[in-house]
């Protein structure tokens, strides 16, 4: 009995999901252990050659860049298979818009493409009814490009604008028969190219937006400590120009990790506000910690412009080496923030006692080198500068406790808004409940026993 060409696309998909939501919860961590045991077992025994090869192509492939080529090729195969299989006419423009819905997250995938799912549909209507005015024409041909443009800015596809007008022309590869069965094959077809990329985009980034918030959070929290150990070792022993260019250019580019955090955390703000299983109440620490990073990008960049200004400005006063306890301190706190921040399991209110713990240490070397600076060093020049530097690491101190009054300036608002989904399914459901149980009728005697 031959199947519907419907059942046979709604089974593919169907398996295209369960398959990923497999390989990427069950299968991946396995993999990735796997392969772990098996090249430490045998990188003992390759050649050296063979082994330095290897480390070199590791280091330039992207891992990211290279899973979202993987999945970008398996969508447009999978929506071309789908297309075709349907004998829809836009079978290429199926793949095409299945490489462009891959994103990182299917919340980002479900934004744009919907955007974009919008924009053909305003483009081909357009082309249509050009198409029918003028007939083939340059006129109809600039017209159907440039309102295509047009649309595809105003719903802020960015870069993915252009396809709009491309979807729009590709209707007129029918030539003269274009007609609303064609037109509508080929919205069809585009919006079959969305669901194959919204269905595949979890397997390019292998986490959730919360995990990918966190893992770039944590991992801006560790460069700040890196960064802040190789200052306070280099004002220990000493230090010259040009380390304290290479401190100062390393700590500028923290700028580009923030703003990848910054990035993820948007991120996660707009898929919490759709999802079913990240609560909106768990946005609102990871808000907090950006802002506590973003304080400690900005003080951390003043520490080494300092420095770099003691080593490089001529008669400048130089860093006493009694800042150097301090400036370890303080990294070794940011370290321990990064593994909290890391660990998805960590409890602000029970697992954070080591960082407590570390930040009192931090306290009581503040207060050590503050009394060496003043029983030991009479010069005002290095004083100001210490001064300035104590006054850094005072704010980094009170940015990782979260006492830091700077903290609540620009902090986001929870007044009253529309609620989440995540806040409303709870409620609902406890309507549904109470609704569903029976009420006892007032007028039914009680049956518990006289006493």
């Amino acid at each position: 009995m031959p199947q519907s060409p419907i059942a046979i696309v709604a089974a593919s998909l169907v398996l295209c999901a369960v398959t990923a939501a497999l390989l990427r919860h069950k299968v991946k961590p396995v993999v990735e252990a796997a392969a772990r045991t098996l090249l430490d077992r045998v990188r003992p025994h390759l050649p050296a050659g063979l082994r330095r090869v290897a480390r070199r192509w590791y280091e330039r492939i992207d891992p990211a860049n290279a899973r979202t080529v993987l999945v970008a090729a398996i969508a447009a195969g999978i929506a071309w298979f789908t297309a075709d299989t349907l004998h829809l006419v836009g079978a290429v423009t199926a793949s095409i818009t299945a490489i462009l819905s891959v994103h990182l997250s299917s919340h980002a995938s479900v934004r744009d493409g919907t955007r974009r799912l919008v924009g053909t549909l305003a483009g081909v209507g357009f082309a249509v009814s050009v198409w029918g005015v003028f007939g083939p024409s340059p006129m109809s041909i600039a017209l159907i490009a440039g309102c295509g443009l047009i649309v595809g800015r105003l719903l802020r596809l960015g870069d993915g604008a252009v396809t709009v007008p491309v979807t729009s022309l590709g209707v007129l590869v029918a030539g003269g028969a274009v007609t609303g069965t064609v037109a509508w094959e080929r919205v069809g077809a585009t919006g079959l190219g969305i669901v194959v990329g919204i269905i595949l985009s979890p397997l390019v980034g292998g986490m959730t937006p919360l995990e990918r918030a966190h893992g770039k959070l944590a991992y801006l929290s560790t460069e700040i400590a890196r960064l802040l150990g190789d200052l306070g070792a280099g004002a220990a022993r000493g230090y010259g120009r040009d380390q304290a260019t290479q401190w100062l250019a390393r700590s500028r580019a923290l700028g580009e990790t923030l703003g990848e955090a910054v990035d993820a955390v948007e991120d996660l703000d707009r898929q919490a506000r759709w999802s079913l299983t990240t609560p909106i109440a768990e946005v609102a620490p990871v808000h907090h910690t950006f802002r506590v990073l973003e304080h400690g990008v900005q003080q951390v960049n003043s520490v080494a412009r300092s420095m770099f200004d003691a080593a490089a400005t001529p008669n400048h006063p130089g860093v006493p080496d009694e800042i150097g306890p301090l400036l370890e301190a303080a990294s070794e706190a940011f370290a321990a923030h990064a593994s909290l921040e890391t660990d998805p399991d960590a409890d602000p209110t029970q697992d954070a006692d080591s960082l407590e713990e570390l930040l009192d240490d931090l306290r009581e070397v503040r207060r050590q080198t503050l009394h060496k600076m003043r029983t030991r060093i009479d010069d005002t020049g290095v004083l100001v500068l210490t001064g300035s530097i104590i006054t850094n690491i005072d704010r980094m101190t009170g940015s990782l406790e979260r006492s830091a009054p700077a903290l609540t300036v620009g902090a986001r608002e929870t007044g009253p808004g529309i609620p989440a989904v995540s806040e409303v399914v709870p409620v609902v459901r406890s309507f549904w409940e109470k609704a569903v149980v029976p009420k006892p009728d007032p007028d039914t005697p009680s049956r518990r026993p006289d006493r």
